[in-house]
């Protein structure tokens, strides 16, 4: 089965080509966003910069080591109701 990703879902995963001392990313991978989500996170963004929420949890698996699972949403706005005031 071929792998099929989810929207707006991505991993990271340690860069094997990374040498000691050089500039190159320590994880490296690719995220899947869905243009409607995009579209719609760039119309709604005030100014020249769209802001995301990036969440990442951490996995392990005997083909690939270490890696992170990532997902991006809409960033957090805290409801009216818990603001203290």
């Amino acid at each position: 089965m071929a792998f099929e990703p989810k929207p707006n879902t991505g991993s990271l995963f340690k860069n094997t080509f990374k040498k000691e001392g050089d500039k190159q990313p320590t994880l490296r991978g690719d995220i899947f966003l869905d243009k409607t989500f995009l579209i719609n996170m760039m119309d709604i963004a005030k100014g020249p910069l769209v802001k995301l929420q990036i969440s990442a949890w951490s996995g392990e698996s005997d083909k690939v080591g270490k890696y992170l699972t990532l997902n991006i949403s809409e960033p957090y706005v805290k409801a009216e109701e818990d603001l203290p005031y």
